[in-house]
């Protein structure tokens, strides 16, 4: 019979639960390899074992809010009416953010200084929002985004959702309901803006 392993996949999510408080609470600077150990109520040792260094550490919590978005964008079935899609979708990113509101920042902000998302890290954060290109794409191609690059609408409803996530954590939108009605609204709002051309520039 083997050895059991000194720091197993529970220990992991302890690491992680942990680090996400503290960078909510206090910011990059609270995460440190001594001060998430000690708050675990493990060693340095576990954190060194199982994510490298303070870099793998904030690394695996980018990962897990970027598998969490895909996660929830995957889950939507497609629609041939694109304000149903785009909606379930954009409540889709609502539901990440609110599943990992102590990671969001980190995924979507820059909230670390210096931290940049690269190989694996950058595809998953990529893979997050693949569904949505997709959709997006094939509203194009289906003539329900007239006259419109169906990348730049991707980057408008990205400022607005984003917008939204940001608003709703920081205590911004009301309730629960209140802030699920005022994202209803915008999205409303701004697909119904896309079934028209853009106007002809000036």
């Amino acid at each position: 019979m083997g050895r059991p392993r000194a720091h197993d996949e529970q220990t992991r999510r302890t690491l992680l639960a942990v680090a996400g408080d503290l960078l909510a609470t206090e910011g990059s600077a609270g995460v440190s390899v001594r001060r998430v150990s000690q708050e675990a109520q493990t060693t340095t040792r576990a954190v060194y074992s199982l994510f490298g260094d303070k870099e793998g550490l904030l690394r695996a919590l980018y990962q897990q809010a970027a598998e969490t978005m895909r996660r929830h964008h995957e889950a939507v079935p497609e629609h041939e009416d694109p304000l149903v899609e785009i909606t379930a979708l954009a409540l889709a990113y609502r539901a990440a953010a609110l599943e990992e509101p102590n990671l969001y920042g980190l995924f979507m902000s820059g909230a670390v200084p210096g931290f940049r998302p690269i190989g694996d890290d950058a595809r998953l954060a990529r893979r997050s929002l693949t569904r949505v290109v997709q959709a997006l794409q094939r509203f194009a191609d289906a003539g329900h985004l007239p006259g419109r690059d169906p990348r730049l609408v991707g980057q408008h409803l990205w400022g607005l959702v984003h917008g939204l996530a940001t608003l709703e954590l920081q205590g911004h939108l009301g309730t629960p309901d209140q802030a699920e009605a005022r994202w209803r609204d915008a999205i409303l709002a701004t697909v119904t803006g896309y079934r028209q051309p853009p106007p002809a520039p000036q």
